[in-house]
C-alpha cells in the first residue's frame, strides 16, 4: 500500500503507522523479538509502540503567562 503523506495529516498518520507494523514484521522475521512479543506488541498497538517519533513540546511564555494570570483571577474570586 501507498499513501501520499503529503495529502493531509491523516494520510501521514496512517502512513507512520503502516511503518510501524512493518518495522515489527521485519522485527519478528529477523528473530528480533519472539512471535509471544510480536503479538503482545499487536494487540496493545500503538501502546508498545516504540517506532513512534513523540516531541515534547512546552507551551510559549505569553500563553503560560496568560494562563498564570487566569488562574489567580480565579482564586482570587
Amino acid at each position: 500500500m501507498k499513501v501520499d503523506v503529503r495529502k493531509n495529516k491523516d494520510a501521514a498518520r496512517l502512513h507512520e503507522m503502516l511503518c510501524a507494523w512493518r518495522q515489527a514484521a521485519a522485527m519478528l522475521k529477523a528473530g528480533e523479538i519472539t512471535q509471544e512479543e510480536y503479538d503482545r506488541w499487536r494487540y496493545r498497538y500503538p501502546e508498545f509502540d516504540t517506532t513512534g517519533h513523540w516531541h515534547k513540546v512546552a507551551p510559549s511564555q505569553a500563553f503560560s503567562d496568560m494562563l498564570v494570570e487566569e488562574l489567580k483571577r480565579n482564586t482570587e474570586d
